[in-house]
This record gives structure tokens, sequence and C-alpha cells, in this order.
């Protein structure tokens, strides 16, 4: 397979973790071409509710500073599902850290705001790639002992990543990261742990794209059995992949704005 030489990296910085319900600070979409990037587009937004200290810690961005400068919700939106839609129905590879996070919160989002959906555009991007560094990483070389994150996939892969948690970087990083994944037939590090490169290297990235659903929902499965085992017997996580399916009444996302 021969890696094709444009990729674009998606990644948002958020009010929190509840992807039904937290929105979007941040967002960035990053060109990258033969591993540099040429091209990025960035969004500021204005969430409508308040940003908690604890996103801010993260991101660095304050309630007044998204109030003054950030832009309509709905405008920032209906713009980054647009950069999104055209990503996926033009066949470029679009690279999502932790993917379900990233585009069930943006679906999340789109609803709230009368934009078509993200799960509605892969019904009819025939063409879309997506790939995600961490379920790559992670069926690649599963026994990898430590985190997982996008700092520790960076530093293991030999990345740079300038100002973790800026849209900008991570979206990058997260291309970089994937590339070095993708090109790893073997990793000489890991010779006393089983590894699954040669499931992943020289690869068609459709095929990829459609193993990856298979793989995480493996993980999510093992990861709840590790939790059920030693910390919560009423565990459940969620192995859906890229995204999240919405709730059966998905409209009370938006009434409970």
């Amino acid at each position: 397979m021969k890696i094709p030489d444009t990729f674009m990296g998606f990644d948002l910085e958020t009010t929190g973790v509840d992807v039904d319900h937290d929105r979007i600070v941040t967002a960035a979409m990053v060109e990258v071409l033969h591993g540099a990037p040429v091209r990025s587009r960035t969004w500021l937004v204005d969430p409508g509710i308040p940003i908690p200290e604890g996103a801010t810690r993260v991101h660095g961005i304050t309630t007044s500073v998204a109030q003054r400068d950030g832009m309509n919700s709905i405008r920032a939106i209906a713009q980054i599902a647009g950069e999104v839609w055209g990503a996926l129905t033009h066949g470029i590879p679009l690279v999502i850290m932790n993917a379900p996070y990233d585009l069930t919160l943006l679906d999340r989002e789109c609803r709230r705001h009368d934009v078509s959906p993200i799960t509605e555009m892969l019904d009819f991007a025939q063409d879309a790639i997506i790939l995600d560094p961490y379920v790559l990483d992670r069926h690649a070389d599963p026994y990898r002992p430590g985190k997982r994150k996008l700092e520790s996939l960076a530093d293991y892969y030999g990345v740079t990543l300038e100002g973790a948690h800026e849209a900008s970087a991570d979206a990058l990083a997260a291309v970089q990261v994937t590339q070095k994944i993708l090109r790893c037939a073997e990793d000489p590090r890991a010779v006393r742990r089983t590894t699954h490169h040669n499931q992943v290297y020289g690869r068609e990235l459709a095929e990829l794209y459609a193993k990856q659903k298979l793989w995480c929902a493996a993980q999510a499965a093992s990861y709840q059995s590790w939790l059920r085992r030693t910390k919560d017997p009423k565990a459940i996580v969620n192995g859906a992949w890229p995204i999240h399916p919405a709730p059966e009444s998905a409209m009370e996302v938006a009434d409970a704005a």
C-alpha cells in the first residue's frame, strides 16, 4: 500500500467530557502534506454555556474570552461540520485521536443547531476514511505498558507535540503519530511482546477504516471485563466507533441545552 501524500487532522477542545451535553470551545482542521502542515483552519467558539474551571485548565480558554472573541456557535458548528464533510467526501484520510469522543460531541452539536448530523454524513460519504491512532496503536502493540494519551504516543513514536491541548497542535501530532504507526512493519523495542503491526502495516486504508470498528469493540469489551473484575461489577464501556449512535430521542440533547 502506498501511503497517501495528504492527511487531514481534526481535534476539538470542549467544555467537558460528556459527549451528549458538553460544547465545543475550539476546533482545528489541519491539512498535512508529506508529514508537514500546509493549511490549517481553527475556530474559537462561544459555547453558550459557562466553561468550567477544570476545562479552562486543560485548554486555557475562559468563559469571558470565549464570549468576547468566540464565534457564534451555530455558525461555527456549520463551518466545522462542513470541513469534516469535505474531507470525508473527497476520500482524504481524516485522522482523529479517540474519534468517538470528537465525532460524537460534534454530532450532538450539529443536532443541537439543526446542522446535518455526522452520523448522516458517514452514511452518505462512500469514500470516507477515518484513522484513529488510539485504536491503531492499541491494536498494533496491545501489551506495551504505559499510557495511550496523545502526549504519550507522540513521545513513544518520536513526534514533537508543541502545545498539547491546543487543537491545531493536537490535530497535527495525531496525523504524524498515525503515519508512524502505518509505516511500522515491526518495532524492535517490542521484542519481548506480542504485537500485531503486520495487521496494520501495508494494509489499504479503507480496510483499516473497517477493521478499526472491530478492534475498538474488542478493546472496549476487554476494558469493560477488567473494570468489572477489579473496580465496578456493573461497568459499561461503549465500544462503538467512530461515533456513538445518537439516543433514540436525539432531540432531548437539544432540549437539555
